[in-house]
């Protein structure tokens, strides 16, 4: 059975995919590394490899997830590079985490209290049922600030154009990527916001058995 790579967002980690399940590929959950002091993205993609056992195999990644599989996408060869509540390139990011990647505004945060303020995360992402709520303030409150601190870094500051192969599913509720930057999005769901993934989980895996059973079917 062909496996499908699945990489978690800033801040989120394998749990966010428990209620993922695809028809007809297997789930391979990518699992975060701690970087190293001051670690180029594309250095720390190198290091995630070991866990792709797969040739040409098909990544989707959620959020900052998203950018670090177009950045493997780069080193290897893939089938398909899977966006889910990402971005394409750097030209979708909204203009003021450009403005912050530029002028260092992020690190004036606090990531101690990006991670335990649980009304914030509830806004950005658009998280208010209760057992959703749990498992977002969870997952942050276990995240380890070294890395939230290196990946709001990565992201803000990462400036990859659009790459081959990508496909994009993406919501109008979207407050982190804001629906209005996303240029071409091939799925949008509607009435969802940045965590998708897990409050829309069985529509979001359709859509990615939809697009693959296609993709197969033209090889």
């Amino acid at each position: 059975m062909e496996k499908i790579y699945l990489i978690g967002g800033l801040g989120v980690d394998e749990r966010v995919f428990t209620n993922i399940h695809f028809r007809d590929h297997e789930k391979c959950v990518i699992k975060w590394l701690e970087p190293l002091p001051n670690e180029p993205l594309p250095d720390y993609c190198k290091r995630l490899l070991p866990q792709i056992d797969s040739e040409s195999p098909v990544i989707a990644g959620v959020s900052f997830g998203g950018m670090v599989s177009n950045e493997i996408a780069k080193l290897i060869p893939v089938k398909k590079v899977i966006l889910i509540s990402s971005i394409r390139s750097w030209h979708e990011m909204p203009w003021y985490f450009r403005l912050s990647g530029k002028l260092g505004l992020h690190h004036m945060v606090s990531m101690n209290w990006v991670r335990k303020s649980n009304r914030l995360l509830r806004w950005v992402f658009w998280v208010y049922d209760p057992v959703h709520r749990k498992l977002l303030e969870t997952i942050a409150g276990e995240t380890s600030p070294t890395f939230l601190k290196w990946a709001v870094n990565a992201s803000v500051k990462w400036r990859g154009e659009e790459g081959r192969n990508v496909w994009q599913i993406h919501s109008n509720k979207d407050r982190t990527f804001p629906l209005r930057y996303i240029k071409h999005p091939d799925v949008v769901l509607k009435g969802t916001g940045h965590l998708m993934v897990v409050q829309r989980a069985a529509e979001v895996a359709a859509c990615i058995d939809d697009m693959l059973l296609k993709l197969n079917t033209q090889v």
